[in-house]
């Protein structure tokens, strides 16, 4: 086993959950279906502020330095990208963030919890972002959140490749992937909750 053969199996595992979050249905349970331009780049604003933070937790707390930097790394790129969302808007409305709780106590857990499973949920969330803006003709903003995309992407890799000095054997392989699938579970239980509240059926329509 290795990092980016753990996130191909929670994508294989997982597959009808991460298709629905990165349906069009995800930036509607997101924004409370709230689809406004100044919404949805907010949500984007608020859940990077979020995982901010939580990374720059976790570099302090790091247990190699490996992880450490990639913690900080991705806690920089996460505020760089909620700085530049923000200053493309005139004022920044209230929004929810679509950060899972991190209930970890190590390491390993942070990482493959907090930069792996994250960064799987939020890619379909910005997919649909990308796609909101590119038909509402607002190719700027559109290309503000591709960026992100690309950040969250370099992200998931990064904790992919953490995982690789963190894991010493099967027994913590697997629960690293038990943390990536957990996060997963929980953005997908929100989700459909969400949507549920409203009347919606999370499933999409064949």
């Amino acid at each position: 086993m290795n990092g980016q053969t753990l996130v191909e199996r929670v994508r294989e595992e997982k597959r009808t959950e991460l298709e629905r979050l990165k349906s069009d249905k995800a930036l509607i349970a997101a924004t409370e279906a709230a689809l406004e331009p100044s919404t949805v780049l907010a949500v984007v604003v608020e859940t990077e502020r979020t995982l901010e933070s939580a990374y720059g937790e976790w570099a302090e707390r790091a247990a190699t330095d490996e992880a450490a930097d990639a913690f900080a790394d991705a806690a920089r790129t996460a505020g760089q990208n909620a700085d530049r969302l923000a200053a493309a808007l005139d004022s920044l409305p209230e929004a929810r963030d679509l950060t899972a709780p991190l209930d970890v106590d190590v390491t390993l857990e942070a990482v493959a919890a907090g930069l792996v499973g994250q960064s799987l949920v939020l890619d379909g969330t910005l997919l649909q972002a990308i796609n909101f803006f590119v038909n509402e003709a607002d190719e700027r903003r559109a290309d503000l959140v591709r960026d992100v995309r690309t950040s969250v992407n370099a992200r998931l890799n990064d904790g992919a490749v953490a995982l690789n000095g963190l894991c010493e054997n099967d027994a913590e392989w697997t629960q690293a992937e038990t943390a990536v699938t957990e996060v997963v579970d929980a953005a997908y239980a929100d989700y459909a909750e969400t949507l549920g509240a409203m009347g919606i059926d999370p499933k999409p329509v064949c």
